[in-house]
């Protein structure tokens, strides 16, 4: 991943922690046009390390929009095509609504 450090958004940190039987991402700022490329190579790095299950900690997130939203129904798809569990843990208010606005709840939240 230190090969991404030069592309880092400004509005977007972003951080991988092994635990016990899944990879927890944890996201800290916005998730928009600007920062979703990105993440969708970061989310690809994490990825070829083959993990059992990624979980996004969305807590701080505090802004996205449609682009964003298209990083996780991506990210989503990429981790299930190579047999990775995949969840969002933790979704601010205002991802909750663009989720359930959008008819995405069962895709992206299992709560």
């Amino acid at each position: 991943m230190n090969d991404l450090e030069h592309m880092r958004p400004e509005l977007l940190q972003v951080e991988a922690r092994d635990v016990p039987a899944e990879t927890v991402i944890t996201l800290d700022g916005e998730l928009d046009m600007s920062s979703s490329e990105w993440f969708g190579a970061f989310l690809g790095a994490v990825l070829e390390k083959h993990p059992a299950r990624v979980a996004i900690d969305a807590r701080r997130l505090t802004y996205m929009d449609s682009s964003g939203l298209r990083s996780f129904l991506i990210a989503r798809a990429a981790a299930l095509e190579g047999g990775v569990g995949f969840r969002i843990d933790n979704p601010p208010p205002q991802l909750r609504r663009l989720v359930e606005r959008t008819g995405l709840r069962p895709l992206l939240l299992d709560d």
